[in-house]
């Protein structure tokens, strides 16, 4: 059965950070560490500013349809510290969740601004001053088990009811983000994180098979991948088969298998599982064979361009890339109709088709004011995921504003889907800094400068895991 199938779900968690994405951009630095949009150069704000959204009639109908029970809230302001608004853009449509939220719980979201690398710095002050805001996004995946352990969030399960219908269909991802039963994070979607961007000028003057065809007939996979590449890249013609800083993490993901995760409670690091090993064997392999952009080359600088030169064969990257706002999809093709992109390709060893997430959600502060305010704005980002809203939004969106065609819409639905199928969710930037550390460059070495991950990881693993112990003993404190 194809894979292409007509899929009209589109979630209103991706919606929200749709918006988000459009107007804040990413810069390369963020796009290194896999991070959320920053506005760091945007100074944080002494007071909270709030508006209330509005929505048109039609899709304001659709939601007063969905039921959940709502009262009204005593206390309706929930302060969202982040370095992205909640509330729409000036003539940017409201998410279904916040028109839930306001119309049937009288809420509204109050964005107390924060640069995006000093929030958790503004976060400890305002904690420490009992000033505590609400709310904090967890979608940049450094939220859990850092934020537990440095007791800076507090378990949600006190006002959401994880176990039940209406959180069901995350009760999986959730569990990832709990410890000794106790959740800190209410992710209520997961969305693709890494995926393959190519020009599809490129493939027909290659004579190459289209990624999106194969993807459909069940074959694509690491080794038609390798096909294609070795097909395509000539050193003498300087012509490549990937660029960009997010190609290693998310190929290995596609194992199933993270660096470090979470297991029976635990942090757990996987330096030694076999599937690891096989994907950066591939990456060696790729280095060997002079596949990847030679970065050292280019003063270790991207070349985005080169995708519309017809030079490079795909660019892996976040999803974000799409949204014309980040000046991507300008460098990818000439025309936008010729930009395509497809998930990772699947690992033939892997019992599954898994694919690297992120998860959109949010975290209880320690010491908000108003936690019955945050779990009704995630019991309606749950009970409007996959309204006829969402989809109808996004769609006008994509279109409209944002110029995509038909096939790019029903790709970026459809990796959204497979991921949320199997998602599998990279930890070691959610522990701290020192394990980041350890494991974002070595884990790149193979694919960059063609060292044998075999000795990479004997040199890490033992500083790996004392880390570890040091993160699971305080996290058993915090029980």
């Amino acid at each position: 059965m194809s894979v292409m199938k007509n899929i009209t779900r589109f979630t209103a968690a991706a919606l929200a950070i749709c918006s988000v994405l459009a107007v804040t951009g990413c810069d390369e630095q963020q796009e290194m560490s896999s991070s959320a949009p920053t506005s760091s150069n945007t100074p944080a704000q002494a007071t909270t500013s709030a508006t209330t959204a509005t929505m048109n009639k039609d899709d304001a109908d659709k939601i007063a349809e969905i039921d959940i029970g709502a009262e009204k809230l005593e206390n309706g302001v929930v302060k969202f510290l982040s370095s992205w608004d909640l509330n729409p853009a000036e003539g940017q449509p409201v998410a279904p969740a916040l028109e839930m939220f306001q119309s049937q719980f009288g809420g509204r979201i109050e964005y107390v601004n924060t640069p995006w690398d000093s929030r958790y710095d503004k976060l400890a002050v305002l904690v420490q001053a009992d000033d505590s805001p609400d709310m904090f996004s967890a979608g940049d995946m450094d939220v859990f088990p850092k934020g537990a352990i440095s007791g800076m969030f507090d378990p949600l399960d006190d006002y959401v009811d994880f176990s039940s219908e209406l959180w069901a269909p995350m009760s999986e991802v959730n569990e990832q983000f709990a410890f000794n039963g106790r959740h800190y994070v209410g992710a209520v979607d997961v969305e693709g994180d890494c995926v393959m961007f190519y020009n599809k000028n490129t493939i027909r003057d290659n004579s190459l098979d289209d990624p999106a065809e194969l993807l459909a007939e069940g074959k694509w996979t690491w080794d038609t991948f390798w096909e294609m590449m070795t097909k395509f890249c000539d050193v003498d013609a300087e012509k490549y088969a990937t660029d960009g800083w997010w190609f290693e993490g998310g190929f290995s993901l596609t194992t199933g298998v993270p660096y470090v995760g979470m297991s029976d409670g635990k942090i757990v690091q996987n330096l030694d599982n076999a599937l690891i090993e096989k994907a950066q064997t591939f990456m060696l392999n790729m280095n060997t064979n002079s596949l990847p952009l030679p970065k050292a080359q280019y003063n270790w600088q991207v070349q985005p361009k080169r995708l519309a030169d017809g030079k490079t064969l795909f660019y892996p990257v976040g999803l974000y890339a799409m949204y014309p706002y980040n000046n991507y999809i300008q460098d990818f093709a000439d025309n936008q109709e010729d930009v395509m992109f497809v998930p990772m390709p699947k690992c033939p060893e892997a019992d599954e088709y898994y694919l690297p997430a992120r998860v959109s959600g949010f975290s209880l502060i320690k010491g908000a004011k108003n936690p019955k305010g945050v779990a009704a704005y995630l019991n309606c980002a749950m009970a409007t995921r996959d309204s006829e809203a969402a989809v109808e939004i996004g769609k006008r969106q994509a279109f409209e504003e944002y110029n995509w065609t038909q096939e790019q819409w029903d790709m970026y639905r459809l990796v959204n889907q497979m991921t949320a199928e199997h998602p599998v969710i990279e930890m070691y930037n959610a522990v701290n800094s020192n394990v980041a550390d350890l494991i974002n460059n070595p884990m790149k070495e193979g694919y960059n400068s063609g060292a044998s991950w075999t000795q990479t990881r004997e040199t890490i693993r033992a500083a790996v895991q004392a880390e570890l112990d040091s993160a699971n003993e305080k996290l058993a404190e915090k029980s």
